[in-house]
Formats: C-alpha cells, sequence, structure tokens
C-alpha cells in the first residue's frame, strides 16, 4: 500500500503489471471493487492492469484511496438508475452476486452515490464481496476516497489539499512534536510486520509494527528509548511493546487526555493492550484530529483518524517540545464491541461469535456473551487478518468478519402478508439461520459438571425435531424461534389425522360426507395405533430422561431413568439432526425419504432427495448406536461429520 498518486495517462489502461502474492486480488492492487482499467481510470490514478483468475483484467492503483476514487465514479457514471441487484449482476461479469445487505430491487440514485455516508456503505458492501473479508481502507481513507471522486480527478485532489507545514526542529536543537509528524509522514506506505526495529537506523524505511514505528520515531527525533521492554539494551535490539508504552508512561511520564494529545502536533494516543502478552496500539497525533502509524499488515503505515476508535490515553514524550493546543473533542466509536463494553445486544454478539467459529476462531460457547473466549477469538482473528490486533470488534473488524453491528429490531404495526403456500412458514435468511443453528448446539452445558444432565438447547427442541422427522412435516420457523426465545419447550404434539402408518400412503384427498341412516350402536372397535402418538413420548423420554411435555402424571413417582442424551454420541447426533431438520425447514434440503411428494409437497430444492435423506439417516444410525451403548469409534466420526456441516454451511 502505498501514497495516494496523482492522475497518470489513459495509457496505463494498457500497461500490464502483475502484482504477485497470496493476498487477495482486490488488496494486492489497491482497487476495492476490483473494476476493469480503463482511460477514465487513469484520472483517479490507474498505474496499469494485471490478470487475474479466469484471465480477467484488474486496474491497478497506488493506493486504496485512488482505487475506491475510481470506484465510485465508476457507480456514478455506469450504474446510477440501475436496480442494486441488476448493478451487482454488471459489476461482476454477470455472476450474479448482488449487494450483501440491500434490497436488489432499490434503485442505486446519483444522490446515493454523492452522498458520502451512503456511499462509503455501498462500495464496502461490493468491497467486502468481491474479497471475502472486507477491505483495506481505515476510515479516514474511504473519506478522502470520495473526496477525491466529488473533485474529478487524484489531481484536483491532491491540489485541493491544505498545505502541510514543514516542520524542522527549532533552531536550538530542541526535538519537537513538529518533528516528530515530519519524520512519520515520510513513511507513509510503507509495508507493517512485527518486528524488531533498530531505532539508531535513520534510513529504515520498513517493515514496521505500531510500537516500534513510534518508538524509532521518539529515538530519532530526541535520542531516547521510550516504549522499550529494556532500556538497557543497544537502540539496535531494544524491543518495543505497547505494554512497555504504558509502563513508560507511568515511570517517566508525561500522560495527557486523549483530547489534548489529538490536539497536540506529535502528541501520541495509547491503547492498552488487552493482557499480558497481547498487543495493544499507538498513533502519531497530527494535531488536527488525523493520525499517522502502522496499523496492521491489512493497511501498513497510513495516515488516518483518531476519531471513532477506543484510545485509554495520551502522551507527551519528556525532553520533546510541543506547541500548545486546546484540546479538541475526540469523537468516541459510535458503536463497538469488547470485553467489559456497556449495552452490548446479545443478538449482535452471537453474530460475531458465529462468523468467528464459521471461520475458523472458536469462541467458545455462542451465548450471545462478550466473554474472555470471544475476545481471544477476535483478537487471533485481527492477526491472522493482519488488521489491529486490539481484541474489540468495530466496523472494520465487523467488515473483514462479514457481521452488522447494528442490532436488529421489528418495527410494530408491520404484519406481514402471506401469500402462497409456503406462507404459514417464512423462510429463514442464511446468515440468520447460521448463528441459530450454532446457538442451539452451543446450549448444551459442559458433561463434565454433570453427566447425568443432558443440555437443556436440544431438549427444548427435541419435540418440534422429532415432530418433523416422524411426519416428514417442516418445522414452522416461527414456533422453533418462539422455543428458542422463550426456553420453554414445544407443547404436546395433537395426533395428525390420517397420519401415516408405515406402508400406508398419504391421504391428501379428504373423504366426501356420506348420509347415512341410523343404525343401531356397535360395540367400539379398538382405535388404530397412532405411530406418531406413541413413538415421540418413548423417544422424548428416552433421550431426556424425562416424561414428554404434556404427559407427565405428578401423581405418580417416576423412576428414575439415565437418559441417552448425556451421552456425547446421542448429543452429536441430536444435533446434526437438528441442523438437517433446520436446513430442510429453510427449504435448502428437501425432505427426506421422498416425504415431499409422498405428501404433494413441491421441492423446495433442486438438490436431489438422496443428499436429504443420508443426511438425516447417519445422525439418526450414529444416535441409535451411540444410545445403546456401542458408539465407539463412531464418535469421531460423526463429530467429523457434524463439524464438516457446520463449515460447509458457513461457506454458502
Amino acid at each position: 500500500m502505498g501514497q495516494i498518486g496523482r492522475s497518470t495517462d489513459p495509457s496505463t489502461a494498457n500497461n500490464r503489471d502483475d502484482v504477485a502474492g497470496s493476498e487477495v486480488a482486490s488488496f494486492r492492487y489497491n482497487n476495492p471493487g476490483a473494476q476493469y482499467p480503463s482511460a477514465r481510470a487513469a484520472r483517479f490514478g490507474q498505474i496499469g492492469y494485471g490478470i487475474i483468475g479466469g484471465g480477467h483484467k484488474i486496474a491497478r492503483f497506488p493506493s486504496p484511496v485512488n482505487g475506491a476514487a475510481s470506484n465510485f465514479d465508476l457507480l456514478s457514471r455506469s450504474y446510477v438508475g440501475m436496480r442494486i441487484g441488476e448493478a451487482g449482476k454488471k459489476w461482476t461479469g454477470a455472476h450474479g452476486f448482488g449487494v450483501p445487505g440491500y434490497d436488489a430491487n432499490a434503485i442505486l440514485t446519483k444522490e446515493m452515490v454523492d452522498d458520502p455516508v451512503q456511499a462509503i456503505a455501498l462500495l464496502k458492501a461490493i468491497a467486502g464481496r468481491e474479497s471475502g473479508k472486507g477491505n483495506n481502507l481505515t476510515e479516514e481513507q474511504w473519506r478522502q476516497a470520495h473526496q477525491m471522486y466529488e473533485a474529478g480527478s487524484a489531481d484536483a485532489f491532491l491540489n485541493g489539499l491544505p498545505a502541510i507545514a514543514v516542520a524542522q526542529p527549532p533552531a536550538s536543537g530542541v526535538p519537537s512534536g513538529a518533528g516528530l509528524v515530519q519524520r512519520a509522514r515520510a513513511h507513509i506506505g510503507e509495508q507493517y510486520v512485527n518486528t524488531l526495529v533498530p531505532k539508531d537506523d535513520p534510513d529504515w524505511h520498513g517493515p514496521w509494527d505500531c510500537a516500534e514505528f513510534v518508538s524509532w520515531l521518539v529515538y530519532q527525533e530526541a535520542g531516547t528509548l521510550y516504549g522499550c521492554v529494556d532500556h538497557t539494551a543497544s537502540p539496535a535490539k531494544a524491543d518495543a511493546y505497547t505494554g512497555a508504552w504504558k509502563t513508560d508512561l507511568e515511570r517517566l511520564g508525561k500522560r495527557v487526555s486523549v483530547e489534548e494529545a489529538a490536539a497536540t502536533v506529535g502528541g501520541i494516543v495509547l491503547r492498552y493492550p488487552p493482557g499480558p502478552g497481547k498487543m495493544g496500539h499507538i498513533a502519531v497525533c497530527d494535531g488536527s484530529g488525523g493520525t499517522i502509524e502502522a496499523k496492521g499488515r491489512r493497511y501498513g503505515v497510513v495516515a488516518d483518524t483518531v476519531h471513532g476508535r477506543g484510545w485509554h490515553t495520551g502522551i507527551l514524550i519528556p525532553g520533546i517540545s510541543y506547541d500548545s493546543a486546546a484540546p479538541i473533542k475526540v469523537n468516541p466509536p459510535a458503536v463497538i464491541y469488547e470485553l467489559g463494553a456497556p449495552n452490548m445486544d446479545m443478538a449482535v454478539v452471537a453474530r460475531i461469535q458465529a462468523a468467528l467459529a464459521a471461520k475458523g476462531f472458536d469462541p467458545g460457547l455462542i451465548d450471545g456473551e462478550f466473554g474472555l473466549n470471544t475476545q481471544s477469538a477476535v483478537l487471533r482473528f485481527q492477526e491472522a487478518e493482519g488488521m489491529v490486533v486490539d481484541g474489540a470488534v468495530g466496523p472494520e473488524t465487523a467488515a473483514a468478519l462479514g457481521v452488522s453491528l447494528a442490532a436488529e429490531t421489528v418495527k410494530p404495526g408491520v404484519a406481514v402478508v402471506e401469500t402462497g403456500l409456503a406462507a404459514a412458514a417464512p423462510a429463514l435468511d442464511l446468515q440468520q439461520l447460521l448463528p441459530l443453528i450454532l446457538m442451539l448446539l452451543s446450549k448444551e452445558k459442559p458433561m463434565a459438571a454433570d453427566p447425568a444432565k443432558p443440555g437443556q438447547g436440544l431438549e427444548l427442541l427435541l419435540p418440534l425435531i422429532l415432530q418433523s422427522a416422524l411426519t416428514g412435516k417442516q418445522v414452522d420457523i416461527t414456533q422453533l424461534l418462539t422455543v428458542l426465545a422463550t426456553g420453554k419447550p414445544a407443547p404436546a404434539v395433537t395426533p395428525i389425522a390420517n397420519a401415516p402408518v408405515l406402508s400406508q400412503p398419504v391421504n391428501t384427498v379428504p373423504a366426501p360426507v356420506v348420509s347415512q341412516p341410523a343404525t343401531p350402536q356397535q360395540p367400539a372397535a379398538a382405535a388404530p395405533v397412532d405411530l406418531i402418538t406413541v413413538l415421540m413420548p418413548l423417544l422424548y423420554e428416552r433421550l431426556t430422561g424425562k416424561p414428554f411435555p404434556g404427559t407427565e402424571k405428578p401423581d405418580k413417582p417416576a423412576e428414575p431413568l439415565a437418559p441417552a442424551m448425556s451421552r456425547p454420541s446421542v448429543q452429536l447426533s441430536a444435533g446434526m439432526l437438528g441442523i438437517v431438520t433446520l436446513l430442510q425447514s429453510a427449504g435448502i434440503l428437501n425432505l427426506p425419504f421422498n416425504l415431499g411428494a409422498i405428501a404433494g409437497q413441491a421441492p423446495t430444492t433442486t438438490a436431489p432427495v438422496s443428499g436429504s435423506t443420508m443426511a438425516t439417516l447417519i445422525p439418526i444410525i450414529t444416535g441409535v448406536i451411540g444410545a445403546t451403548g456401542g458408539f465407539g469409534a463412531l464418535g469421531g466420526i460423526a463429530s467429523k461429520l457434524l463439524g464438516g456441516l457446520i463449515g460447509a454451511f458457513g461457506k454458502k
């Protein structure tokens, strides 16, 4: 990632300039929307193009600010007036991914593209889908990109920037905050790597990490080691660390407020490490609310903003001269999820946890609580993605996870219009379904505490799952969500008239009512056995060790029964069956055993029925073996199957 470039010649559209590397193409080419090269893009600094997967061309820019500005320009010129769904298809060459989070039928207007808030949100969504991992622009860079688009070219944008005073150390040779900022700006665009930087090397040009960058600046400006673990070490070997910056702040001073540091040219803002051995973050302030910092592998050394981020303190280095400045108001994060943060929405936390789990970073229980396990997973994710590693989920980390931090609310008085056969069971959005599944599985209590008590989450849903498995009827999503929300088991199921009994076909046509003359009453014949009515209580009691809801007999003491659900094998199998049932209820899988066709229901997907049948049979067979004590080596297989099913679903 380099400095913001100036406008170039239209011939750059024909200048092939491939960029190798393992990073996603939109990051490597500083082109968030991955647009094609064009003569027009040269106005915003295009320097060439590369060839990526499938032989497609992608324009290359010197900075993602240039690339995003060109993306805004392209949206304005070629997409305004289109439906967003159609625009998504056109943007991707008819792949039709749409724009995540936007109604496909909404119209993209010029007002949306010209409004920085709406335009940035839209392009962030496009960039996130292109990369699969968010974007590599800071919030300040997004604002700069939109300003460049509004200016009409990179040259017009750069020429319109206020002149930056080139600060020099005072004539007396006293180190200054202005000198810190001048030195810092000279390194914008350089690479970020967690590394040891020789503080006494004036010609060092990266890589950097955040603490090494600021400690190097201080040593170069003032000849002082600050923020290093060992101050007796040689400057070439002294290791800088944000935790050591916190220590030196207490030992050497000088502590100031974040507001004062932000208003001071060369002031420093620090975010403490979230724990021993963890990484915090540190940046140098430009005195007007901006920062220069080594932000992460994804960004490199960048100019960003002090606003909308979490800082613990400001620092002024003893021995460095600072111009006095009145504190400025630093805007806190609009929304941030971190350990100990107040008023966190549990549904949002659950989405964060589910996204972490789907990406291979285990947050522990998917329970909507932002605890130490979730923080640890966020830290590992941020480190892997080259972001600021602070354990907090703000807009940038949320975008990389592909989740929204907005709490979902239901507007009162809005009625759902039911039309068609499927109206009674509204389908779940895939992004809602995955957290639901993971929350269901994670509600099981650790078995080591009391192996005689199975988890409550699956127990609550067993009546619904058993009814679906035995009757072939899809689970009503409304009923499912009600059970999870209230924490109360589903009520006893009323026997279904003409329920299927083994080989008897389901009678889908009501018999005509025929008037018969009165006849002498005959002795009542024995009622036919309803297998659903018989099997459901038996299976439920065998699995949970408790009477089926609605069939309890308080006047008759129950004999203790060891629940099969206390066995890990059965819990795994029930969890797998629950996932399959949820997928069937969402219309992603067809009903098993061709039950849909027997019942006269139209297929909900083009997927073969055999796949759904196998997905139903595997957990049933595995659970039966486990319930009878013969689980053995199949436990590992069931665990892998469950993990694979969750992993595959998370990639959808």
